[in-house]
């Protein structure tokens, strides 16, 4: 058996050793009860000991707040950008070993006696798998990572939602079948750098090996694997279609019924104390999942804009994904435009950039709108960008051609100004007969 792994169990019990752990031991119908658990629960790590007709523990909201993705990465919050920045220009070689626990649990042939079948709210009438990541071989690339949430539709069949981007190509490569692998329980730095979206040849196991510090890996049938995965689905991914949807995305709006790929699984491992992850649909872990990754390409493109950067976030009002908050540090004249342009440039899904001063806190949403209400003159201060291409996700882009409009707010400093008109007074302490 391998050593020590960089698994889900471990990091639980890392951060239930410092108060993020909520345990759940009622038992909970799988249908909409233990959605709703989950979602109840959000900003918290929740384990549900007893889902109703499961075998093993469910769990939920592992990244779900900025200080749980911090803990997953080693560091504090405020360096998640420069830690997965390094990692992506630094990429560490897996360590290879013959074996790991998954290869060891109890045989199971059906999906429906391996994990809890979760039906969430609102919206969705079928069970899903929702922290699903599908490892996948290219013929000119190598392995991919990726998320992708899955519909059960019975028999060991799931519908899968795959978009046009790598794994799509490696169906098409492979002829419209694909041997891959379903990764069910993950260590949060290995789910951070499959939700990772660089170019083809980006090694997502490589990724994540630089965040952890080197990640044990196994080969089963061709396919390399995390050593520390709770549950593997192995079996073919196929262009025969079937319906998929609605399931709620990142905005938080239903995404109608498609039809997708199927996966059909033909063998089950899993270690013998398996939960099932899953990540509430539209909440706060879907969101940061998503949308962590990008804040580093945003901060090395304003970077190359502007020398005075400060600071780059996704905000959680704008879904993690289409809004951004951009501080710098004494912008000159004309520097705030050019930090907007950039981090539109950087992340195409952008929608709205907020570039504020050093002095607001870009993860603080009450302080980035009062940098708006008191340093913005919307005449001059909003620069709108009509005609651009939209993200897939913005139910208000034009449903003619996916564009939209998007939209730069300079809320810094008026140049030429005196500061200390624009600064928030800071309270007297002490004094007083």
């Amino acid at each position: 058996m391998v050593g020590a792994v960089h698994d889900l169990a471990g990091f639980i019990a890392e951060q239930d050793q410092l108060g993020r752990v909520t345990r759940v031991r009622d038992e909970l119908d799988p249908t909409h009860a233990a959605g709703a658990a989950l979602a109840r629960l959000e900003g918290h790590i929740a384990v549900l000991e007893r889902v109703r007709g499961a075998s093993g523990k469910v769990v939920g909201g592992v990244v779900s707040s900025r200080e749980l993705l911090a803990a997953a990465l080693g560091c504090e919050p405020v360096d998640t950008v420069g830690v997965m920045a390094r990692a992506w220009d630094t990429p560490r070689p897996v360590v290879s070993v013959d074996d790991a626990p998954f290869l060891h649990g109890p045989e199971v042939s059906s999906v429906s006696e391996a994990f809890a079948q979760l039906v969430y709210d609102p919206g969705a009438d079928r069970p899903y798998l929702s922290a699903s990541v599908i490892a996948a071989r290219s013929p000119r690339f190598g392995m991919n990572l990726s998320f992708h949430r899955m519909m059960y539709l019975g028999d060991n069949r799931f519908s899968v939602r795959i978009v046009p981007r790598h794994l799509r190509a490696i169906l098409e490569e492979s002829g419209g079948r694909a041997e891959v692998a379903v990764l069910l329980g993950l260590h949060p730095a290995v789910s951070l750098a499959a939700s990772c979206s660089g170019p083809p040849e980006l090694d997502e196991l490589e990724l994540a090996s630089a965040l952890v510090g080197g990640l044990e890996t196994v080969e089963v049938d061709g396919l390399v694997l995390p050593a520390g995965t709770d549950i593997v689905l192995r079996g073919t991914l196929s262009a025969e279609t079937a319906e998929e949807g609605p399931f709620v995305d990142l905005t938080g709006t239903l995404d109608p019924v498609r039809q997708q790929p199927t996966f059909e699984v033909t063998r089950i491992l899993k270690r013998s104390d398996a939960m099932l992850q899953t990540i509430v649909p539209g909440g706060k872990e879907h969101k940061l999942l998503m949308g962590t990754p990008q804040e580093p390409r945003i901060h090395r493109a304003v970077a190359n804009a502007v020398p005075c950067l400060y600071q780059v976030a996704l905000t959680s009002g704008g879904c993690n994904w289409l809004h951004a908050a951009v501080a710098l540090k004494s912008p000159r004249a004309g520097q705030a435009r050019n930090a907007g342009m950039a981090a539109l440039g950087a992340h195409p899904s952008l929608k709205r950039v907020v570039v504020v001063n050093e002095d607001v806190d870009v993860h603080d949403a009450e302080a980035v709108e009062w940098a708006i209400a008191t340093r913005v003159q919307p005449d001059s201060d909003v620069i709108v960008i009509p005609g651009c291409r939209g993200s897939s996700l913005d139910p208000s882009r034009s449903e003619r051609d996916d564009t939209t409009a998007k939209w730069i707010i300079d809320a810094t400093i008026p140049a030429g100004r005196d500061r200390s008109e624009f600064v928030r007074a800071e309270p007297r302490h002490g004094g007083g007969a």
